[in-house]
């Protein structure tokens, strides 16, 4: 069946024999499948506010609502979240086989998925470890021979052991350090270095060989390039290489000033592009590289490709491959949704179900080509906060009152057809129920919740419009501790 529209999806997924569930945190990342599909389900760990709205598009299966803490209190992993009991009694419930799609595959994850018969719908962990490390993308890059920034991987002794003068000889006085051991993304265990005293800073910091509770082996180290954070999300398939637009990405904004790490990732800002057509199409050329060299070692599924814009001259550096679902998701495929384009999500899940489809991948690219309008913000508990009572703000559409310079709730919703002028915004992917106890998370960056805009929301200085930059703080002071009433 060559695919065209959603109708014809709905058919090609039809074959489907068993269950198709999707996994995560929460639920709202995993629910693009529901457009395809009506018996699609999602098994989630927290109870957000937003699930009354989300159950009316998915079934949804919450493990904090069936009982005490003590059973999820430990869980931050789908693995964990598939271990727990009533998870897996509500599995053994649903008709089979079971087809899991999960943000990741994880080794345990796999052990437990053939002793219990699940399909995954992700690649190995193995093949995903392998392609994620910054050792593979350095002999990628050269073999391909991407435009590479100067960098290699060193034992972390070596940042013990040299001073800041060694490695700006090298690199220049403004360099990047990384944590490869540090496997959470998101600008976690990465550390701009400006001066001495940043590097003398981020050594004492990491005299114990430790970060974030793992035990280091490497770090990158690598030139800082100023330029534009972007990235490109594919999928791979049997036809050929599907690829979204150039995105710029919202790293950094001020909202989230004052936490340890550097370029740490709050969004994505699509429209009013930065960059020149030729900037995009040699992104896409070195994308294209990169998704067929994957290919042939067998990775398939939607992967997401970071650049660097070099502001000098805007050539596109591509500086790290993630080889499984990405930030940008599900909120580009609502988008594409919105615009009347297949979502990506749907050729991942007919690759890794093995189900028969044609397309024309030109066209298909062409689609994704069209210029996207609208943006999304991450809003994080940031360290030394604690998280509130969540019922200070409710999922759905709030609207700055002009006159009286405050946000108004609007209307319940989950996507961005419910926005009806620019000075609307939606809160969703959150935020924490009221009924859920509250503490601190473990994680420094924990999320709180997403908004959703019509527009984009980087202005051409690089910064966050005035409307977006009070929207992020005004949710962010109502869900921490001290917010006002």
């Amino acid at each position: 069946m060559r695919l065209r529209n959603l109708s014809q999806a709905r058919e090609c997924l039809s074959a489907l024999h068993g269950t198709l569930v999707g996994v995560g945190m929460t639920a709202f990342p995993r629910m693009i499948p529901a457009y395809f599909l009506d018996t699609y389900g999602v098994i989630t760990l927290r109870k957000t506010y937003d699930l009354p709205l989300l159950r009316e598009k998915m079934q949804i299966f919450c493990l904090q609502e069936t009982g005490g803490r003590r059973q999820w209190s430990h869980v931050v992993r789908s693995d964990q979240l598939l271990a727990c009991g009533p998870v897996g009694d509500h599995l053994t419930s649903l008709p089979g086989p079971k087809h899991l799609l999960v943000y990741q595959g994880y080794p345990s994850l796999e052990t437990m998925a053939r002793i219990r018969g699940w399909r995954l719908l992700a690649n190995p962990a193995g093949l995903r470890l392998k392609v994620g490390e910054r050792a593979f993308f350095l002999q990628m890059a050269h073999t391909l021979e991407l435009p590479e920034v100067p960098g290699a991987i060193y034992p972390v002794e070596a940042l013990h052991r040299r001073d800041y003068a060694y490695w700006s000889d090298i690199y220049g006085p403004k360099f990047v350090v990384q944590l490869p051991d540090i496997t959470q993304g998101g600008g976690r265990g990465t550390f701009f270095i400006r001066s001495g005293d940043d590097y003398h800073g981020l050594r004492a910091r990491l005299q114990g060989r430790q970060w974030r509770g793992i035990d280091l082996q490497h770090v990158s180290i690598r030139r800082f390039i100023k330029g534009i954070p972007a990235s490109m999300s594919l999928c791979l398939t049997r036809q050929g290489v599907l690829m979204s637009r150039l995105q710029r990405q919202v790293v950094d904004p001020p909202y989230v000033n004052g936490e340890e790490e550097d370029g740490i990732f709050c969004g994505h800002s699509w429209g009013d592009e930065p960059w020149s057509s030729r900037t995009r199409e040699l992104a896409g050329v070195q994308a294209r590289w990169i998704g067929d060299y994957l290919w042939n070692l067998g990775v398939k599924g939607i992967i997401g490709i970071d650049f660097v814009v070099r502001e000098r001259d805007q050539t596109p550096y591509p500086i790290e491959v993630n080889p499984r679902l990405t930030g940008a998701f599900p909120m580009i495929s609502l988008l594409h949704l919105k615009n009347g384009i297949l979502p990506l999500d749907l050729f991942h899940l007919l690759e890794f179900l093995d189900l028969p489809y044609r397309v024309d991948v030109p066209e298909l690219n062409h689609d994704y080509a069209t210029p996207l309008q609208g943006s999304h913000l991450l809003v994080f508990r940031l360290s030394g906060e604690k998280q509130i009572h969540g019922s200070r703000v409710k999922p759905g559409v709030y609207e700055l009152d002009p006159h009286e310079e405050r946000f108004v709730f609007v209307k319940a919703a989950i996507g961005y057809e419910a926005i009806q002028n620019h000075r609307q915004f939606v809160v969703i992917d959150g935020p924490p129920d009221p009924c859920m106890p509250c503490g601190a998370p473990a994680d420094p960056l924990y999320r709180l919740c997403h908004l959703l805009f019509s527009y984009p929301v980087m202005d051409s200085d690089g910064g966050l419009s005035a409307h977006a930059r009070l929207a992020a703080r005004w949710v962010h002071g109502r869900l921490t501790q001290g917010a006002g009433p």
